[in-house]
């Protein structure tokens, strides 16, 4: 049986995106639907939180959050980074 990194997903309000989170989610989604189960953000059992900001302000309410491991997604460049961080090539 393999255990999967449970990852819960949050997005910004979407006040001032430059790039599309839904879209690069999905990429993020297909690339680690192998080494990742993606949750709502609220579930109790959620590794870590993955935050799809969509710009560099960054301002989506994370207060609910605490305790728990970050990630943020401000710019498209960041799912790479995740990406290889989740697989072990970072």
């Amino acid at each position: 049986m393999i255990v999967m990194l449970k990852v819960g997903i949050k997005y910004c309000g979407g006040c001032n995106p430059y790039y599309d989170r839904v879209a690069l989610f999905k990429t993020i989604e297909d690339r680690l639907k192998d080494h990742v189960q993606f949750v709502a953000p609220d579930d109790a059992d959620s590794e870590l939180i993955l935050v799809l900001e969509g710009c560099q302000t960054a301002c989506a309410d994370l207060g609910l959050f605490d305790g728990k491991k970050i990630r943020l997604i401000t710019q498209s460049n960041d799912a790479e980074d995740f990406i290889r961080e989740i697989l072990g090539c970072a």
